[in-house]
Parts: C-alpha cells; structure tokens; sequence
C-alpha cells in the first residue's frame, strides 16, 4: 500500500515539474478570452461609425424640417426614408416608445431658437414656444452587434440635432457629436467632405474667386442625376451627393483650370453618401419653370462655387457646429 501512494506522488511530483508544452496550454486557455476581446472592440468600433452616421441624417432631417415647419414631421420621415432608415415611428412627446430591431423611433419637436451668445447652448431652444422658427429631431434605433448579440442585448443608439430657420433663409445646426475647431482650410473641407484633400492656397485663390452660372450648374446635376425632359425646379426638387455637386460644378463651363480641378480633387475626395435636398442650396423662383437649357436672354444668375461647396458638404456631415447660408437667388 505503501509502495503504491508513494508511486503516486512520485509521478505527481515528476507531472508538476515537467514544463514541456506550457506554452500550448497557456495558447489553448488564452485564444478565447482574445478572441473575445477583439470582437467586442469590432463591435465597439462599428457601433461608434453607425451612430456617427445616423447623426449625419438626423442633422439633415432637422435642417429639411426648420425649412418647412409646418410639414416638418413629413420632411423628417421623407429625409430618413432618402437616407435608408425606412422603418420608423413617430414618438409623441411626453410618450416614451423604444425602437426594436426593425423600426427606429423618431421625434419631432417644433419650437423657437434664440441665437444669443449669452445664453447657454443647452439652453437656446425652447421646446414648443411660439413663434415657431426651429426642430429638434430625435432618433432613436437599435444598434448592430456582429459578435456580441449572442450575449447581450444590442445597445440603443441616440442622436438629435436642432436646425433654426432665419429669415434670411440661413441655417444653423448643433449636433451632439464633437465639433471642430478650426485650421487650415485644408483639415476644414477634408472634414466637411469626409476625406483628405491638399489643394494649394492657389487653388483656394482660384475657387474664393470662381462664380459659377446657377443655371448651368442646374444642368449638369441633371446629367449627373440621369434626368432628362425636366424642369429646372424638377432637378432642385431631387437630392444629390456632395460628390455629385462638387462633380456638377466642375463641368460647368466657363471655370478656369485650376479651379476645375480644384473641384475635381474635392468630387473624388467626398466619401459622405448622405442626399442632400437640392433645393436647400438654389432656389431658382419663377425661372424654375423653365425647362433645361431654356436659359432666357440677358439672364445671368451666379453662385459662389467654394460657398456652394462647403455648405452642400455641411449639410451632410454630421460631426461638426455648422452655420448654413442656403440663399442663391436671382437679382431683380
């Protein structure tokens, strides 16, 4: 009996010391907790881009919105549904409805901004105040998790943005995400149009200075948006990328060649997919009517490209403070 115990804890001592395949074992028992950690963070980091772009959306809802307040609740459903969020219900306020995994939730309140420097930012829409000139939009969705829904329940994702209505037909928006604080005018267009760009002060020179014929800028968004036997006021009343802005300006004709290429450089550098109302940027009036290429004699109605540009690309980002001025409008 004796012989055998002492057997036994032999061979347990000689198992303890021998160290051999340590590293295989220590391999087996860490690779899942790993593979864990890395597909929270891919989960993290894809939560973090979906809400960034749905702020973008909810910006441009509640800027649609202030520019037809008294249709806002339609002009939000109708700029979500543009921009791939289909399903959604409208919350009333003082209800509380939680999105699930098909239907986000959405909410419009009217109200009035005061834009005054001292009072607080939080504090400078009042909800429901009358004279109404300002929407908050609100949205709430369920949030995609690709690893880790089969352990927790997905997280909901909140955005909301406030976009005023001047009587100047100018915007403002404030969006809860992080804002940007100024440099050089590359980093402030490369961040507008959500990519990296590097034109020269020369090139700025040149589009500062280029004023671009509104009615042949109207004409070549219509070759970029394939509509034919239409209205001026048919094209302003479609949607349209930066990308497929900046490329319209471009082939206007008339522009030098820098600043062509200037805008050239700025189409194949804009990556935000969000539509833009094109009437937000033009408003042509009565001209409207007129069908492409009508242009009547004497007629010379022109915009500011780079001014045109930026707040196109303002309109679709969802990560800054952004003042709009929306106004091109005809002399006379």
């Amino acid at each position: 009996m004796m012989s055998i115990k002492g057997g036994l804890m032999a061979a347990t001592r000689r198992l303890v010391a021998d160290r051999s395949a340590n590293f295989a074992v220590m391999t087996a028992l860490c690779t899942p907790v790993a593979l864990a950690l890395t597909a929270f963070a891919i989960d993290e980091g894809s939560l973090y881009n979906e809400r960034r772009a749905a702020q973008s959306i909810v910006d441009l809802a509640a800027i649609t919105a202030a520019s037809n307040i008294p249709n806002a609740q339609q002009a939000v459903l109708t700029t979500l549904a543009d921009n791939g969020i289909t399903s959604v219900a409208v919350q009333q306020q003082g209800t509380n409805v939680a999105p699930t995994a098909t239907k986000a939730v959405v909410q419009i309140v009217p109200g009035r901004y005061t834009g005054v420097s001292t009072i607080a930012a939080g504090n400078r829409f009042e909800a429901g105040k009358l004279p109404y000139n300002a929407v908050q939009v609100s949205l709430k969705k369920q949030g995609t998790l690709y690893f880790a829904g089969s352990i927790m329940a997905p997280p909901t994702l909140g955005t909301t943005a406030i976009a005023s209505a001047q009587p100047q037909a100018a915007f403002s928006v404030g969006s809860r995400l992080a804002s940007l604080n100024g440099g050089i005018l590359n980093a402030l267009i490369g961040s507008l149009l959500g990519g990296n760009i590097s034109l020269s002060v020369m090139d700025y020179n040149s589009l500062i200075s280029a004023d671009v014929d509104v009615l042949s800028f109207v004409d070549q968004l219509a070759v970029q948006l394939r509509l034919t036997g239409v209205s001026y006021s048919d094209v302003l009343a479609s949607k349209a990328t930066v990308g497929q802005i900046a490329t319209a300006m471009a082939n206007v004709p008339g522009l030098d060649r820098t600043a062509k290429i200037a805008l050239q450089t700025m189409a194949s550098s804009a990556t935000n997919t969000v539509k833009i109302p094109l009437s937000t940027l033009v408003d042509l009036g009565s001209v409207g009517g007129l069908g492409l290429g009508q242009k009547p004699a004497g007629l010379s109605v022109e915009a500011s490209a780079l001014s045109m540009l930026t707040a196109a690309a303002a309109l679709a980002n969802g990560t800054n403070q952004v003042a709009v001025n929306l106004g091109a409008t005809i002399p006379g």
